[in-house]
């Protein structure tokens, strides 16, 4: 009976260790992450979360959203600015690879504050250099691995 009790125990063990390892960047973007739920609780951050939920955006910017990470949040004014046409085109099938590069941008490896990020000398998980010119950043929002800055401009 012990033995048993005890195979069990470890047959538990490894099943929640795989499903904690084996969790990927993808399921950031999952309805319910500390992500999201987190970015939904700030109303001027509403545009953004809905934008992240669209599908099959998860799997692109998975490596992205993998590990530490601080994401650069555009507004509801800052989206606004594109056009209603820009967004609603951004999250057509056919166009999400440009949504995954457009939101890659605003996503920096690491979990950094405002003062870390104004430094300068990083790049974002898009390859290019982070440029802050010009841009207001709002009190942080902070999770486990995340850092959320809400700003009011779109990065390029």
């Amino acid at each position: 009976m012990k033995k048993i009790s005890m195979r069990i125990m470890m047959v538990m063990a490894i099943a929640v260790f795989s499903v904690t390892s084996c969790s990927s960047g993808a399921s950031m973007l999952s309805s319910g992450s500390s992500l999201l739920s987190s970015m939904g609780a700030n109303p001027s951050l509403s545009s953004m979360t809905s934008l992240l939920q669209t599908p099959g955006l998860g799997k692109i910017m998975g490596p992205a959203l993998k590990g530490p990470f601080t994401m650069l949040a555009p507004s509801n004014s800052a989206l606004s600015s594109l056009g209603p046409d820009a967004i609603s085109s951004l999250t057509k099938p056919e166009n999400i690879n440009q949504l995954a590069d457009v939101l890659k941008n605003h996503i920096v490896p690491g979990k950094l504050d405002a003062n870390s990020l104004m430094k300068g000398g990083l790049k974002t998980a898009g390859g290019k250099d982070l440029n802050l010119a010009g841009v207001n950043m709002s009190d942080a929002i902070s999770g486990k691995n995340f850092n959320v800055i809400p700003v009011d401009k779109i990065l390029k």
